[in-house]
């Protein structure tokens, strides 16, 4: 039988009394109450401050992103724990960074302790503030840490402060600079290739083939090169001028974009340098195009009877695609000249790759430029195994002979009926010589004698990467941070056969387009999913909370 406090109630005889509240026993129970929550409250510090201070002798992070992006990779673990001698990093961050910059220093200070934890003792590093001093100020500067300008605001104005936020890596009497940390997306990447830099002996070398009106190495390629020679020496190799053939120290050559014929000289050296166990990169299509003009042109290069004694061929023709780029097309209406963004099928936008394939695994979509397909056979004289990289979609369109590339010509969906074209393929084995059985050819520079030297007629086990595009590799094209850089650096890293740096540039790349098969209406409910979804939710809890509460509230009796 339940009272509430203070209600009247009748006895037998009639009389009225009430009953007091239990005021005592309710105060000693809210005491206790109070009591078992201080407790509770300093158990709880209590657990906090002895996990932190295990924290500071044993560490562990929870990486939930796919590719492990925020997690020290094997090759950076394992180049930290070969070190021979001590290197130490010199942070030079200026202290209480206004957001997002602190975010980033907090970021740089973990990766840091990672790559301390796995050194055996020779990784050490400290940050510095160069306010705190002229004399570190001066020391950052040396180092070509410079100061950089960000926008503060402190107490309702907005300010222009000047921070640091840069590395010095020292190690022995070398040293390298990171001169500022914007982003820490590739963090670890810009680490360990520094590192790996500074400890080399010696640098790999990679050539480019020049002449035969291929891309100007500082001009029309200085997104690719510079890249490159952070990790690498480039250098030109000339085949036009004097008898000698390719050097013995390039360890990797680029044939990219060529748009003239080749010499029997220069098939030659080609071939001479892959007998002699040197690793080929193939960048090239056999269509020569310019979308503004809409003119397409085929490229006779006199190489694919060499090629295919290396078991694959460039085909004569264009890979168009229904799932491509967007371009800008300028067209005029009325007495208006307008912009339209329309997608341009002879970009086609690839998304099929090999899972099994360091160089392209870890990609999620790269953008072609005029394409053609790649064909592979049984070569003679030789031993490979092939490896296929990345395909057209199933949407294709393979133009041959003549090509049609106005981007005002809108092709029917119906009209891509073509499967999938391989546009890139990588190449391991033996390779037998195109020279063998035939004599040296004449030097292609008329004032060199032909040189008396014997034919290689095999190779030791090499490899090659072949693509049917080289529009990708060049500036017009390619992007600094771009899918098609990675794709490139990764090649070459494949075919130098430096797997470390391959695999921690490769897992940076995510970028998750949606299908472009969606319909509109799928679209716009992923956009209101996603514009509407959270507060919803937030609400619908905050009604689930509130509901509870008050549930409670109505069982609570004394």
């Amino acid at each position: 039988m339940r009272f509430r406090a203070g209600a009247a109630i009748k006895r037998r005889t009639g009389e009225t009394t009430r009953i007091k509240p239990k005021t005592k026993n309710f105060t000693m129970k809210k005491k206790a109450w109070s009591v078992a929550s201080v407790s509770t409250l300093l158990v709880m510090i209590a657990i906090i401050i002895v996990v932190n201070l295990i924290g500071l002798r044993l560490f562990a992070r929870a990486d939930l992103t796919d590719n492990k992006i925020y997690t020290l990779s094997d090759a950076s673990k394992r180049l930290v724990s070969n070190l021979e001698d001590r290197l130490t990093v010199k942070a030079y961050f200026t202290r209480d960074l206004p957001p997002p910059y602190n975010a980033n220093a907090r970021y740089v200070n973990d990766a840091l302790e990672d790559y301390r934890s796995y050194s055996n003792g020779h990784f050490h590093f400290e940050f510095i503030d160069p306010a705190d001093e002229e004399a570190l100020e001066k020391e950052a500067q040396q180092y070509r840490v410079q100061p950089a300008q960000v926008n503060v605001v402190e107490k309702d104005n907005l300010q222009v402060k000047k921070v640091y936020m840069g590395l010095v890596l020292i190690y022995g009497d070398k040293h390298e600079t990171i001169p500022i940390i914007q982003n820490v997306d590739n963090f670890e990447y810009e680490m360990t290739s520094t590192i790996k830099r500074l400890t080399a002996e010696k640098l790999p070398k990679i050539g480019f083939l020049g002449n035969f009106n291929t891309p100007d190495l500082g001009q029309e390629m200085r997104n690719a090169t510079t890249a490159l020679s952070r990790f690498y020496e480039v250098v030109p190799v000339n085949t036009m001028t004097g008898s000698e053939l390719i050097p013995d120290d390039i360890d990797v050559l680029c044939i990219v974009q060529p748009e003239t014929p080749f010499d029997d000289w220069t098939k030659f050296c080609i071939d001479q340098f892959i007998m002699r166990g040197g690793k080929v990169g193939w960048f090239m299509n056999k269509v020569n195009a310019d979308a503004s003009s809409s003119v397409a042109t085929g490229i006779h290069l006199n190489i694919d009877d060499m090629t295919r004694k290396y078991g694959f061929s460039v085909a004569d023709n264009l890979v168009t695609d229904a799932h491509a780029s967007m371009i800008n097309v300028q067209s005029q209406q009325g007495f208006f000249m307008v912009r339209n963004l329309v997608r341009y099928p002879a970009f086609p936008e690839i998304r099929t790759f090999n899972s099994e394939s360091q160089i392209v695994k870890d990609l999620q979509a790269v953008a072609m430029f005029f394409p053609s397909s790649v064909d592979t056979l049984t070569p003679v004289g030789g031993s490979v195994s092939f490896k296929p990289l990345m395909f057209s979609s199933d949407k294709s369109k393979v133009q041959r002979n003549s090509y049609d590339i106005n981007p005002m010509n809108r092709a029917d969906a119906s009209v891509f009926i073509d499967p999938p074209q391989m546009l890139g393929v990588s190449i391991e084995g033996t390779f037998g010589s195109f020279f063998e059985g035939k004599s040296v050819p004449v030097p292609a520079d008329s004032n060199a004698m032909a040189p008396s030297i014997g034919i290689l007629t095999s190779s030791p086990e090499t490899r090659m990467v072949v693509f049917g595009e080289g529009n990708f590799v060049q500036d017009q094209y390619m992007q600094g941070g771009s899918s098609n850089l990675i794709l490139f650096l990764n090649s070459i890293d494949w075919l130098s056969q430096d797997s470390d740096l391959l695999t921690i540039r490769s897992r940076e790349a995510a970028i998750r387009p949606l299908d472009p098969d969606i319909s509109d209406q799928t679209k716009q409910t992923v956009k209101l999913a996603n514009l509407l979804g959270p507060p919803v939710l937030i609400l619908l809890f905050g009604a689930y909370r509130w509901s509870a509460r008050r549930n409670r509230r109505k069982g609570v009796t004394l």
